[in-house]
């Protein structure tokens, strides 16, 4: 049995037990579900999968379900994973190097959530494996893994884990039941650290899952009004998050004041793209067109296309509304299957 297990917590999962169980089955790791109070088959299936069941009563607090989970684990190193993930890639004998390598620090791995209605996805970097000897979770929601002893610095490294997240995906009922939880615990967690940024990006998150960009607006706003760590993975995802919405509001003019911060976050795709966009939405086509092109040359970002079909299409259509076809037709050409340029590309072509 490899040294690694994996922790999970659930209520009421069985929609989605069968499939995460079944994609760490083949690495013959020791499951711990710990189950806060489900009604349905959770248990059950995770117990026909040979996971290792606990309950735990609720107190309104994951990183206490989490941290109990963990303290049921075999083995010192953990992989923490939600019911509605599941693993599309892991190198096991990478992993088991990188584990002697790096022992007193945490493992960043990629998720990519699944979007409500649009299609599209994001990839998120988040810390969800490190040995328990050292870590443990903090945070009532949204959790943290910190360093038990709480003046250590925490460092990290790059694990090789994808998983796939569709827990943003569901009927209105329940997308709005899941906001509702969250935003009150979140409200709850301000109150007793009103000094910690990452509770008020996460509150304008949940404004964002419920397309209230106008709210989110006030909340992100509000966390950067503090000291914090442009490197934070977090924080990169809030700026490009805060332009986004501010496009969407069409407060286009406060989206340009982003020139400002410009070189602090250049580096990221999905920011340069945000850029483009910006710049597009002001009638500055020129500058536009260099941060699309750009974009086109980076890696790949949190959000699908960025570096590919995304800026080709808005190339395409700035050259578009420019009537010089012969580069709006080659780059929506190069957009592949995105159907607004297969739309436009049918429309030209008759």
């Amino acid at each position: 049995m490899p040294p690694i297990s994996v922790c999970v917590i659930a209520k009421n999962e069985e929609a989605n037990i069968a499939r995460c169980l079944e994609s760490l089955k083949p690495y013959g790791f020791e499951v711990i579900l710990v189950d806060t109070g489900s009604s349905d088959r959770t248990k059950e299936i995770a117990l026909e999968y040979g996971a290792k069941v606990y309950d735990f009563a609720w107190v309104s607090d994951f990183s206490a379900a989490r941290n109990f989970a963990v303290s049921k684990a075999a083995n010192n190193w953990v992989l923490a994973i939600d019911c509605d993930e599941y693993i599309t890639h892991i190198n096991l004998p990478e992993i088991y190097s990188l584990m002697k390598q790096y022992p007193r620090c945490v493992g960043v791995l990629e998720i990519e959530n699944e979007m409500q209605g649009s299609g599209n996805s994001y990839t998120a970097r988040l810390v969800r494996f490190f040995s328990r000897k050292h870590f443990h979770f903090t945070g009532a929601i949204h959790e943290q893994v910190m360093p038990l002893g709480k003046e250590e610095d925490i460092y990290s490294f790059d694990v090789p884990i994808k998983l796939y997240h569709t827990g943003y995906v569901g009927s209105e009922e329940q997308i709005a039941a899941k906001n509702k939880r969250n935003f009150d615990m979140l409200l709850a967690a301000v109150e007793k650290e009103p000094n910690d940024a990452y509770n008020y990006y996460q509150i304008a998150q949940s404004y964002v899952l419920g397309d209230n960009c106008e709210k989110a607006c006030e909340w992100y706003s509000k966390a950067l009004s503090f000291d914090i760590d442009p490197d934070l993975d977090y924080v990169k995802t809030m700026i490009v998050s805060y332009g986004q919405s501010l496009l969407t509001l069409g407060r286009k003019e406060e989206a340009l004041n982003f020139v400002g911060i410009y070189d602090a976050f250049s580096h990221l795709t999905d920011f340069v793209y945000l850029m483009g966009r910006i710049y597009e939405a002001n009638n500055q086509e020129v500058k536009a067109l260099g941060e699309f092109l750009k974009a086109i040359t980076m890696p790949a970002g949190m959000q699908a296309g960025v570096n590919s079909f995304l800026p080709c299409y808005r190339i395409a259509v700035i050259y578009d509304n420019m009537n010089n076809m012969e580069i709006a037709l080659m780059y929506y050409k190069k957009c592949g299957d995105f159907a607004p340029a297969k739309s436009r590309l049918d429309e030209l072509y008759g």
